[in-house]
């Protein structure tokens, strides 16, 4: 690797990463398999991704199938929830090696106002330990929502479900090339959204 994508800290290797975390296969309502997932976003230049399939489409044995699959990807396991709030909500639960990074997911799909928005935001921050929102819906940016009053790190993903949505949108990020150190970054906000 160039040694312009490298530095050190403290003695620690860091690297400019690439990644998506919120992506969907063949375990719920995706096109292609998790192995074919990572394929493809690997080949677009990819460092990690998330697999999160829908809690209430999951297939039996996916978790099997997520750990069966050859990358070169770092590849979090992670599940996208149901929450039921004045109508529902989804929430992807990421897993990952001791942590977790819960992500409200496609603001802009639930057709609600601002203040609906945000309670809905708020009521959810109460029911889980919200680390970040997303603000994107299929890969597409919706910057009204990318405003301070939300209080939380607003991250972009493709929420890919076909070879045809994937890398619409993804989140860039410098540090080390782990699971945990990368839900801290998202956590702290210290990574950037990219668009197509």
């Amino acid at each position: 690797m160039p040694d312009a994508f490298r530095r050190r800290v403290d003695g620690r290797a860091l690297m400019l990463m690439k990644g998506c975390l919120h992506t969907h296969t063949t375990c719920s309502d995706g096109k292609l398999s998790p192995q074919q997932v990572a394929d493809a976003y690997e080949e677009k230049g990819y460092d990690f991704i998330a697999f999160t399939d829908h809690d209430y489409l999951l297939k039996p044995k996916s978790a099997g199938l997520y750990r069966d699959v050859r990358s070169g990807l770092i590849l979090f396991e992670g599940i996208e929830l149901t929450v039921f709030v004045k109508g529902y909500v989804h929430v992807n639960r990421i897993y990952g090696e001791e942590d977790e990074l819960y992500v409200l997911n496609h603001l802009g799909e639930y057709d609600l106002s601002m203040e609906q928005v945000m309670d809905r935001i708020e009521t959810v921050a109460g029911m889980f330990p919200l680390d970040a929102v997303e603000v994107t819906s299929k890969g597409f940016r919706n910057p009204e929502y990318e405003i301070p009053e939300i209080r939380f790190p607003k991250i972009a993903s493709d929420d890919a479900h076909t070879r045809l949505g994937i890398g619409r949108a993804w989140i860039e990020l410098d540090g080390p090339r782990d699971k945990d150190s990368i839900i801290r970054k998202i956590r702290q906000g210290d990574f950037w959204n990219c668009y197509v």
